[in-house]
């Protein structure tokens, strides 16, 4: 076969396994050099130490092992990818710092440090890998100005960072597109704009202690925000189509439903999460969104609350045409009611795909997969999701959780079919 082809062929393979094939014979030796995508990805060595963390130590100093001795012979100019995920803290910083050098040395294009700890508490980032503040230091620079004019996508999950970090990191990667920062500590006020910024999609996932994001004057398409309630301010932002905020209904009580407000014009796809559904008639004095197209409600609800407010809540979205709920029950007692369908009649013309997530077979989602069944005109399917019902903070066991979806898809086959409109396709999975 042609080197080409051999090549193809092995950019599917892990790269553990692509550079085992250097034993086959003299002409595979450094064929897999020329992989631009080096994916580290332990994913099988994480779900050993998930299930006995004795096993951490040696896992850990086998990952580091094959890192190193992969970018020791790897040979090839440039990287398109560059890949760590591995539970990995500061204790590592001289190894980690070392693997970003190489990084940027190939002229990375998408980088992604996930260094997440098992227990998965963004709040205990003190033991974090800090990202290199040795930015302008030309001495002691991991990150030379000339090597981060590729840097396109950057990915950095318990990896703290500084805004100042933050800043020239921006004004060093001219064609940086995306970046997404989970779980990292020190960032408090975060500030980026600038017309020269060519940055399309911004994420901070969990950072606790940030108070505050200001975004202003750049060409920014998408952006998320999830954790606790900050100041959140948007000005300038004529490209900016899809926003998913996650900070319940506290966001309403500061600026951040009038600033999502401020860029009304251009918003396409919303997504936000409510913690407490009784507050839903705070929604209602928001005037009316036109423009946007695809709409996620994540909802904090008791098993059996009445939902048909989030129903009538699509009225603010005439023009919708995706409607998603997601329900994650933090509660599983609940006095059972009869169903009720008492919303007032409002007909969506533009629906064509309604889905619940973490449906769980009560009159609640039952009333509110009715209501949209008899209202939605347009509607071409219902999508019904069982899985994930529970919220994060329930502990259930396995063999619960699996007799909880079955009883939900027993009731969803049973009680659904008789309410569907002719050409209506019924999704059950």
């Amino acid at each position: 076969m042609p080197d080409d082809i051999i090549i193809m062929v092995l950019s599917r393979l892990s790269v553990k396994e692509a550079v085992v094939t250097s034993i086959l014979s003299t002409r595979w030796r450094f064929l897999w050099c020329n992989l631009q995508t080096l994916n580290f990805d332990a994913r099988q060595a994480l779900d050993n130490i998930d299930n006995d963390f004795r096993f951490y130590l040696s896992e850990r100093y086998k990952y580091t092992k094959q890192v190193n001795g992969v970018i020791r012979s790897y040979n090839h100019p440039t990287l398109h990818h560059f890949r760590i995920r591995f539970y990995l803290t500061c204790e590592y910083t001289s190894v980690i710092d070392e693997w970003l050098k190489f990084a940027v040395k190939k002229k990375v294009e998408s980088l992604e440090l996930d260094l997440e700890t098992n227990q998965k508490n963004y709040l205990h980032n003190t033991f974090n890998y800090s990202f290199p503040s040795r930015l302008s230091d030309k001495s002691t620079s991991i990150f030379p100005s000339a090597n981060l004019e590729s840097l396109k996508k950057l990915y950095l999950n318990s990896v703290n960072m500084r805004e100042s970090v933050l800043g020239e990191l921006l004004t060093k990667s001219p064609h940086l597109e995306s970046i997404s920062i989970h779980g990292s500590g020190y960032l408090t006020h975060i500030h980026v704009g600038g017309r020269d910024l060519k940055l399309k999609h911004f994420e901070i996932v969990e950072c606790p202690h940030v108070v505050s994001v200001y975004l202003s004057d750049f060409g920014i398409e998408s952006f998320t925000y999830v954790g606790q309630p900050i100041d959140l301010h948007l000005s300038g932002l004529p490209n900016l189509k899809n926003v998913v905020m996650s900070q319940g209904l506290a966001g309403l009580s500061n600026t951040l439903f009038g600033q999502i407000l401020s860029c009304a014009s251009t918003l396409q796809t919303l997504s936000f999460k409510i913690y407490h559904p009784l507050k839903i008639a705070k929604l209602y004095s928001i005037r009316q969104l036109p423009n946007i197209r695809k709409l996620t409600l994540t909802i904090v609800v008791r098993r059996d609350n009445c939902l048909l407010d989030f129903a009538s809540l699509v009225n603010v979205f005439p023009n919708i045409q995706t409607f998603t709920i997601e329900l994650l029950c933090f509660s599983l007692m609940g006095r059972r009611r009869k169903a009720t369908y008492s919303a007032a009649a409002h007909h969506h013309d533009h629906l064509k795909l309604f889905q619940i997530l973490g449906y769980y077979g009560g009159n609640g989602d039952l009333e509110l997969a009715a209501y949209m069944l008899q209202n939605a005109n347009a509607l071409e399917k219902i999508v019904i999701d069982p899985r994930a019902q529970l919220d994060k903070a329930i502990k259930a066991t396995k063999d619960f959780s699996e007799n909880n979806e079955e009883a939900a898809r027993s009731s969803a086959r049973l009680r659904l079919p008789p309410l569907l409109p002719q050409g209506v396709e019924l999704v059950i999975l």
